[in-house]
């Protein structure tokens, strides 16, 4: 895998980790053995306005070797992060994100899923978010320009809430969507839509949902633009949070080529 090194970030900074949903699926190679990417944020400024940014974040991924009827046989991923915002001595943001998700495939097409994770976020009022679950991928489609996978798994869910005297618990139904691709025959240009849904069994109008895409394009070599967009809802959300979130990024990646 080559080293990838962000150095430039035009807007937003370590990616915050919210109550709701974690994309699990891009961003990971596809060489087998060890492979990750970590970041790590500072800035400071002061003046008419006092802005103290703290973050880091990183993913790391573990694949075995390739098998004669598919690209892997095992798969596993951890992910984490953690930022912090303060405005003038307030702070703005203070979350904090770990995940672990290990796939095992049985077949070229399916694959056994299993994970677990847990958040916190302290302005959408959450002490902890906990959760494990498992369940199957499904990949219908692998071709060498693009590929979809699809997931479904039962979900059990421990929330901790600021100022409410009972832990929720919920058992869910998770669902994903992933698709990746390149819209060019000179793979210049790529695409990456995820999304997840994930409704409460005993109530499906209890609902957590995720959509995220991202477009690439590389503009030399080295260096290659990123446009990302998502947006993620929680249709019962705590008391005095907004259900709905999004978020604009646009990054760019300058690859260091193998020497």
């Amino acid at each position: 895998m080559k080293p990838v090194l962000i150095l430039v970030i035009l807007f937003g900074v370590v990616r915050s980790a919210p109550a709701q949903i974690v994309n699990t699926l891009s961003g990971f190679s596809d060489v087998p053995a060890w492979s990750g990417v970590a970041e790590a944020t500072f800035a400071q400024s002061s003046g008419n306005t006092d802005v103290l940014t703290l973050g880091a974040a990183g993913k790391v991924q573990w694949q075995s070797p390739a098998r004669p009827e598919s690209a892997w046989g095992h798969r596993v991923r951890l992910l984490g992060g953690v930022s912090r915002t303060d405005v003038n001595g307030n702070t703005a943001v203070d979350s904090s994100m770990g995940h672990l998700r290990d796939l095992h495939r049985l077949r070229p097409w399916i694959s056994t899923l299993a994970f677990a994770q847990i958040q916190r976020d302290r302005f959408q009022r959450l002490r902890s978010r906990l959760l494990v679950g498992a369940g199957f991928q499904f990949d219908p489609v692998q071709r060498s320009n693009w590929s979809l996978s699809l997931g479904a798994a039962h979900m059990v869910e421990r929330e901790d809430i600021r100022d409410v005297n009972e832990p929720k618990h919920a058992q869910r139904l998770s669902t994903y969507l992933y698709w990746h691709g390149d819209l060019t025959d000179s793979k210049t240009v790529g695409v990456n839509v995820t999304g997840f849904y994930q409704p409460r069994w005993s109530d499906l109008g209890d609902v957590r949902a995720n959509g995220a895409a991202e477009l690439t394009a590389r503009l030399g070599p080295v260096v290659t633009l990123g446009l990302v967009a998502s947006l993620q809802n929680n249709s019962r959300p705590p008391t005095n949070v907004k259900a709905t979130d999004w978020r604009y990024q646009t990054r760019l990646t300058f690859n260091i080529p193998r020497q």
